[in-house]
């Protein structure tokens, strides 16, 4: 999903309701109806966090954007939905739950790899605020460089300490050099996931 694309479903001169979503809750919406086929409004309303008012508005703007078609089983990718769905794969292409409670930033935790990304990250402090501006307790960036995960700025091998199951899980999802790892941690999986979008956009 380019930026463009998601400041094209916020834009400001757009006649009609007034946005109260931001670009990770468009983002959630692409990933969701992408990996589902097909979403209806009230499950696309839980799975992005937005109450039955903001997921109309949501999904109006979606349509009029042509990136969704409205179909009895629910909303589904449009072709343009199809190709940003995919540019969005390619750049995120592994996010799942993690077990990684001993970092200290959360009961609950998500992760998130995203693609190519190391040289837009500088000590992972723009990472962690995104992700607790929506609502999430803190953050964890590390740069896959020389075959390991480390942490940005300082190059120190993260995998010697920590969560185990989080660093195997980061390994199965195929890191490449200069791949940045962020980790999420809310009071719920919700949130975390919310988080590690949010925190994503800060390195497109």
């Amino acid at each position: 999903m380019t930026l463009e694309a998601l400041r094209d479903v916020l834009s400001s001169e757009y006649k009609g309701p007034r946005a109260v979503f931001s670009e990770v809750h468009v983002l959630k919406a692409i990933l969701a109806i992408g990996a589902a086929g097909a979403v209806g409004r009230g499950k696309l309303g839980s799975l992005v966090g937005l109450g039955q008012g903001e997921v109309r508005t949501l999904i109006k703007r979606l349509k009029e954007n042509d990136l969704i078609l409205i179909q009895p089983d629910g909303c589904r990718l449009s072709r343009k939905g199809e190709r940003e769905f995919q540019r969005l794969r390619e750049k995120i292409p592994w996010s799942s739950s993690v077990e990684a409670r001993s970092l200290g930033i959360g009961a609950k935790c998500a992760a998130v790899l995203v693609r190519g990304a190391g040289r837009s990250v500088r000590k992972g402090i723009e990472q962690r605020d995104a992700a607790v501006r929506v609502g999430a307790i803190g953050a964890f960036t590390a740069l896959f460089a020389g075959g390991r995960f480390t942490i940005p700025g300082e190059g120190a091998d993260c995998e010697k300490d920590g969560p185990r199951g989080l660093w195997s899980a980061a390994r199965e999802a195929g890191p490449r050099e200069g791949d940045v790892l962020i980790v999420v941690g809310a009071d719920s999986e919700e949130v975390a996931q919310l988080g590690t979008l949010s925190a994503a956009l800060t390195l497109f």
